[in-house]
């Protein structure tokens, strides 16, 4: 059996994922509330990361996206403590479709199989 080798970037990967949705449990601010961070991408060089998120409440979106851009020093530096590591990463934030689109395909497909019933 052959061992694949766990790169540094997955590592860093996983730890960012939870220490940011940790961070952002933290926050003070209402609007974190209802964020829940679905993925995680981080560059090679691990000098950038794309926190992906989702909201449980659509009509927050907005007001959920103007507290990253805030938020989004502070948490910068609080991920670069708890890591340790070198250089802090650049984090960009950004709204998980995936969500809403996999909601969508299952309305679609239940619809299909009610019409379908019908007949």
């Amino acid at each position: 059996m052959k061992i694949v080798p766990y790169s540094r970037a997955d590592r860093i990967k996983k730890l960012l994922h939870r220490e940011v949705a940790n961070i952002i449990f933290e926050l003070k601010d209402p609007r974190a509330k209802n964020v829940t961070v679905t993925e995680v991408e981080v560059s090679k060089d691990l000098r950038n990361a794309k926190v992906y998120y989702t909201v449980l409440n659509k009509d927050e979106r907005t007001h959920v996206s103007s507290m990253f851009e805030v938020a989004k020093g502070y948490i910068r530096s609080r991920v670069a403590e708890r890591l340790g590591l070198r250089h802090a990463i650049n984090i960009e934030f950004v709204y998980d479709k995936f969500v809403e689109r996999t909601s969508r395909v299952l309305f679609l497909l239940d619809r299909i199989k009610d019409e379908e019933s019908k007949k």
